[in-house]
């Protein structure tokens, strides 16, 4: 569960401003998501690394440190053509940026 007043304390925000600004995360990351199950499915190494990139930076961006870690284990796993636990991860991440 993502905890809203601790992530406002470290970026000094207002409640509120963090409340709009994971709203925006949750839908930009929705979008890089579907482009990263189509090219996990298309075993576009590249384009998975791209959209587990988005992710990352928006999600280190707002303290999100779970779904920072995890994209950016995808993005690595993409870089080095190693996609044993691609799935895996994809459907963790997903997990993850659906719960808010």
């Amino acid at each position: 569960m993502i905890d809203r007043d601790q992530i406002a304390a470290k970026l000094g925000f207002k409640r509120s401003d963090v409340d709009m600004l994971l709203a925006m995360f949750s839908k930009n990351a929705a979008t890089s998501l579907e482009e990263m199950q189509k090219m996990i499915e298309e075993e576009n190494m590249q384009g998975v690394a791209d959209a587990a990139h988005a992710i990352k930076g928006s999600a280190g961006n707002l303290k999100l440190d779970d779904i920072y870690t995890l994209a950016m284990t995808i993005e690595m796993a993409a870089k080095n053509a190693k996609d044993a636990n691609l799935r895996t991860h994809y459907t963790q991440l997903s997990m993850l940026i659906n719960a808010f």
